[in-house]
């Protein structure tokens, strides 16, 4: 039993856990719905952002960022390549790895997709009290702390 000064914190702990696996669930499904193309799933927009963001890399580099397994990650590239928004490229490094970038087209659905998302986030945040957002800019740290973990 989780206890604190004397008094049994497992209820509160599992009040928070149900409350907050429902709210960001139902705002990630919200920021989903902001995507500017609907022919890419969520992995592959997800995939695809990190080589926007990041620059080109390899299959495993792009898999480690994601915590993916290799195969599944090839999958979400070949599914990008098919459809002109990723590219492979000889490493000049090395002539037995691949590097995969994102093409202009690609770039242009995450700038596209981003510009939608902020639109929409700054548009939900401008209705919030000044303490409303206090509260949400002190939460920010802790989330990405447990997303990292």
């Amino acid at each position: 039993m989780i206890e604190a000064e004397g008094v049994s914190v497992a209820p509160i702990l599992e009040q928070l856990d149900a409350s907050l696996t429902s709210a960001v669930s139902r705002l990630i499904r919200r920021l989903r719905a902001e995507k500017s193309h609907e022919r890419i799933s969520d992995a592959q927009r997800t995939a695809l952002a990190l080589l926007v963001k990041g620059g080109p890399c390899t299959l495993s580099e792009l898999s480690e960022l994601e915590r993916v397994k290799p195969p599944s990650m090839n999958q979400t590239v070949n599914a990008l390549v098919e459809l002109g928004y990723v590219e492979r490229r000889d490493d000049p490094s090395d002539g037995r790895k691949v590097i995969l970038a994102a093409t202009p087209s690609g770039l242009s659905i995450i700038e596209e997709t981003s510009r939608r998302l902020h639109a929409w986030l700054q548009a939900q945040l401008v209705e919030l009290s000044v303490e409303e957002r206090q509260v949400l800019d002190a939460a920010v740290p802790i989330i990405s702390k447990m997303a990292d973990s």
